[in-house]
């Protein structure tokens, strides 16, 4: 009797398996069917190189060479998918693992999917159970067109409920990559909570964050970080950036984030982060050489005894990172300068006043345009606000704001490539 039972608990699924393969579509055709249901739901053309399936031993579905139909197409090179058998059979798309090697996600792009895709509030999309997301080689291009590659795993629970985490730059020593572990086991609540530690340019960050669900379904991040050692040449480095500003940073990371699901959380994240830079190094201007002869030298490097202040970043789906500082400070023997600034879309907006004792105390200047070709203006002295300018502003401004909460902002501050004009 129970080598009957046996015999039956393993011919009824290889029964049903053949039965499915037999009514299954040919490859070409299933290809045909994913694309158009793909670029349906998505709003813009999506073309699949090539499919393959299979249902014995594993049922796994690979489809390779993926691209949307755009001026900067998204692109996947292959995506595995991995169905749990019997509930495929029964209806229910139960995942044991989703891979996706190699391609690219344009920021750019994405937002081409949200003014194009059909709006179908009645259709309700189809429960989606998840074991294992795996990630190798997928490159971000940001919005300011900065391309990383990235790659990660990822496990859950039963609801898509996350269970542990890891992100990475691959390749790179020392490493660079967030962990995401929740602190409780699995359960109904709205809210959970999960433990982070981030690893970067030789220093970590360690703190908490919750993740609250709506009764609509909606999603709210909040948390808290504590960078501790973070070297800023190297950091920047990590995310292909040449750095202007060396030195250990030190601070306190709050972030937030509101949306739909994950990739809302990511596209939509604000960060506020109070630092100190004790020492810093300015690695591309010499101030003393710049105030001695009144901007027209300043090639080589300046240390700084302090730099401190806050810094906000705020990602957008359609419009990249800004990036807003305040407080800002900075202390290079007799020299003090204080300022605020906005950076978007490659332009700079901003103030500051300089106090050099020897000479000008409060001297104001207002520095703005495109990153390469800066107009600054102050009050008097010229040269001196200029070379000041250059310093406090672009310099600093960049180097905090690409180097804190790069891995958890996504996008990228873009660098000056010159000095300001005089």
């Amino acid at each position: 009797m129970r080598k009957t039972l046996l015999a039956l608990a393993v011919a009824v699924p290889v029964a049903a398996a053949l039965a499915a393969w037999w009514c299954l579509p040919s490859r070409e055709e299933l290809a045909a069917r994913l694309a158009q249901e793909a670029g349906a739901a998505l709003g813009v053309g999506v073309r699949i190189g090539a499919l393959d399936w299979q249902l014995l031993p594993r049922p796994a579905l690979e489809l390779r060479d993926i691209a949307t139909d755009q001026q900067r197409p998204l692109e996947l090179r292959r995506v595995l998918v991995q169905p749990r058998l019997l509930p495929l059979l029964a209806g229910r798309m139960e995942l044991h693992s989703l891979e996706l090697d190699g391609g690219t996600i344009v920021q750019r792009s994405l937002r081409e999917f949200s003014r194009a895709a059909p709006k179908e509030p009645d259709r309700a999309a189809p429960a989606l159970e998840l074991d294992r997301l795996a990630i190798r080689d997928l490159t971000w291009v940001s919005y300011s067109g900065v391309a990383v590659a990235y790659a990660g795993d990822a496990e859950f629970d039963a609801g898509l409920q996350l269970r542990q985490a890891r992100f990475w730059r691959p390749g790179l020593e020392p490493v660079a990559d967030l962990q995401i572990t929740r602190l409780a086991p699995a359960s109904q609540a709205a809210t959970q909570r999960f433990g982070l530690r981030l690893r970067l340019a030789g220093g970590s960050a360690e703190g908490e964050a919750t993740l609250h669900t709506a009764a609509d379904g909606r999603l709210r991040l909040q948390g808290e970080l504590a960078p501790r050692g973070v070297e800023l040449q190297q950091a920047l480095a990590a995310f292909n950036r040449n750095s202007p500003v060396g030195g250990k940073a030190d601070g306190q990371t709050r972030l937030s984030a509101t949306g739909e699901n994950a990739l809302a959380l990511v596209q939509g994240l604000h960060t506020a982060t109070r630092f100190t830079v004790r020492p810093a190094t300015l690695l591309r201007f010499d101030l003393e050489r710049a105030v001695d002869t009144l901007g027209r030298e300043h090639q080589g490097q300046t240390r700084l005894d302090l730099l401190e202040g806050q810094v906000d970043t705020q990602n957008t789906p359609g419009q990249g990172m800004e990036i807003r500082f305040t407080d800002i400070r900075a202390q290079a023997g007799a020299l003090t300068a204080t300022g605020s600034a906005r950076l978007h879309q490659s332009r700079l907006q901003a103030k500051a006043a300089v106090d050099v004792v020897d000479g000008v105390v409060g001297l104001p200047i207002s520095v703005r345009g495109p990153l390469g070709d800066l107009q600054v203006q102050v009050s008097k002295a010229p040269a001196i606000g200029a070379a000041a300018g250059t310093v406090v502003l672009p310099g600093i401004g960049t180097a905090i704001g690409a180097a804190i909460g790069r891995m958890l902002g996504g996008d990228d501050a873009p660098e000056p490539s010159q000095p300001a004009r005089r």
